[in-house]
């Protein structure tokens, strides 16, 4: 600016930063088969191109692609994905080089950058120019597998081709053996075919999808868990244990909540509605607040045809879109569906009631708006834990009391750590009633937090300090109780009591 060479005051606002990442709960999770990408590993994405990136183009083999391509086209900005897969092995293919000086080994092997069927035949095509007036040697390398866009990699020196391979996402090359002696100048130009074989890929079973249900328990952002291939890939028993293992696993967290699709195989109202039952059934009744199951699969544009989907991953996006949109205290029921044509399936008005009723949420389409979630429950029959928007509130409200209790857990036990504790806690909670999430017209009528000689009483472990919060969502006006633990024993838990 012309002004800040003369004398006087100068002014520059610099907008404050807390450094402290927000507060989401829009974040999901899938967990299912993809063409590619690493096995067992979680890994961030944050749009659509993101997953084929990473996981390759859908191949028709399994339904995770879709619902993560619904998620995004629904609004959702962030998900984590754990690809689950039987037994596998890597396509490769072996290249000797001889006695073609500069390269750092004779033998390499090429090799898939990840397990699976998905590379086999594919070609590597590798063509080495020596020293010229025009230059030092060079190798270029091309990649041609089925089904994904091609890469070349050019002019690269070939002691480095196998580093500089690293860019690829479709093989690595593995030095095998010692580097070539030094020798005469051989050819000026130098090719070899590769073509990759031996990939193979076993569909996942109980104990790989435990895994991934474990794996997804370690991460602390995903709030919304979705398993759109399993329907498919686990039948009968292993199914149904499985599902209570997620349950059993998800519920201790209290901030996330299950999506649930009907399996495919099962069309009829009947069977989708003794399966609905199993699960209410056979689970304890506390664990069915974690779960929400969705119903019909939907229809959705696949090149010049329509193709049949699990519906966990547009309503997925459709939750995270509220979300950012009104909080994470409003219900997905009545919101609109996108990039979706169609029902998979449509029901009278009878059987919508039999779903109803076992406690699937419906998923209709209505005129002048196209296509509608049509229900917000889980599958609690409990009025206090049976609304997706209460529970959605407490991961909320869960997920920022650990945050500000946290870092108080090392604290000595003393008046001043509990009068510490009820600010850091009546603060989130203050946020929560003026963005409108909680009852009441004062404070006081919205929430109690109680920490005092009440629930730490003389002989109680110094060692712990207990605080019990009660909240009221907006409606109804019933009260949530939650029990927080802090202490240096345990670290700091939340219980619903």
């Amino acid at each position: 600016m012309a002004g800040e060479a003369l004398p006087g005051v100068s002014l520059t606002f610099v907008p404050s930063g807390s450094g402290e990442e927000p507060l989401r709960t829009d974040v999901a999770v899938f967990l299912g088969r993809l063409r590619r990408g690493p096995a067992g590993t979680p890994v961030r994405v944050e749009s659509w191109n993101d997953v084929v990136g990473v996981f390759g183009p859908p191949d028709g083999s399994g339904a995770t692609p879709h619902a993560l391509r619904g998620f995004f086209e629904n609004g959702g900005r962030t998900a984590w994905v754990l690809r689950v897969t039987g037994p596998a092995r890597t396509a490769s293919a072996p290249w000797t080089v001889g006695r073609v000086s500069g390269f750092a080994a004779q033998r390499y092997q090429a090799v898939a950058t990840s397990p699976g069927a998905w590379a086999n035949g594919g070609r590597v095509a590798i063509r080495h120019r020596s020293s010229t007036v025009a230059g030092p040697p060079t190798v270029t390398v091309r990649v041609l597998v089925p089904g994904e866009p091609p890469e070349i990699f050019a002019g690269l020196p070939p002691a480095e081709v196998a580093d500089r391979l690293t860019a690829s996402r479709l093989i690595r090359l593995i030095p095998d053996g010692p580097a070539p002696p030094p020798g005469p100048p051989g050819p000026i130009s130098l090719s070899w075919d590769l073509t990759l074989t031996g990939g193979d890929e076993a569909p996942p079973g109980r104990r790989e999808y435990a895994d991934a249900v474990a794996g997804q328990a370690e991460l602390p952002e995903p709030a919304l868990v979705a398993l759109p291939d399993l329907g498919t890939d686990l039948t009968g028993p292993d199914h149904g244990e499985l599902v209570r293992e997620l349950l059993r696993t998800v519920h201790p967290l209290l901030d996330r909540l299950v999506v649930l699709d009907v399996p495919p195989r099962l069309t009829a109202v009947d069977a989708a509605v003794a399966w609905a039952g199993s699960l209410t059934g056979e689970s304890d009744t506390e664990l069915l607040s974690t779960v929400a199951v969705h119903h019909p699969p939907l229809r959705v544009p696949d090149g010049t045809r329509t193709r049949t989907v699990p519906a966990s991953g547009h309503v997925l996006g459709v939750i995270a879109r509220l979300d950012g949109e009104r909080g994470a205290h409003h219900t997905p029921a009545n919101a609109v569906i996108l990039e979706a044509v169609d029902l998979a399936a449509s029901f009278p008005e009878a059987q919508q009631i039999r779903l109803f009723d076992a406690g699937v949420n419906l998923l209709r389409c209505t005129r002048g708006r196209g296509l509608v979630v049509w229900g917000g429950r889980t599958l609690s029959a409990d009025p206090r834990t049976r609304w997706i928007a209460h529970r959605r509130l407490l991961h909320l409200l869960v997920r920022a009391i650990r945050r500000v209790a946290g870092p108080l857990v090392f604290d000595v036990n003393s008046p001043e750590l509990r009068l510490t504790l009820v600010r850091a806690v009546t603060s989130v909670l203050l946020a929560a009633f003026r963005s409108g999430a909680l009852a009441g017209s004062r404070p006081e009528q919205a929430f109690r937090v109680i920490c005092d000689d009440t629930n730490n009483p003389p002989e109680q472990d110094p060692a712990q300090v207990v605080c019990e919060i009660e909240v009221a969502p907006a409606v109804p006006m019933e009260f949530i109780r939650l029990r927080l633990v802090l202490g240096q024993d345990r670290g700091l838990e939340v219980i619903e009591a």
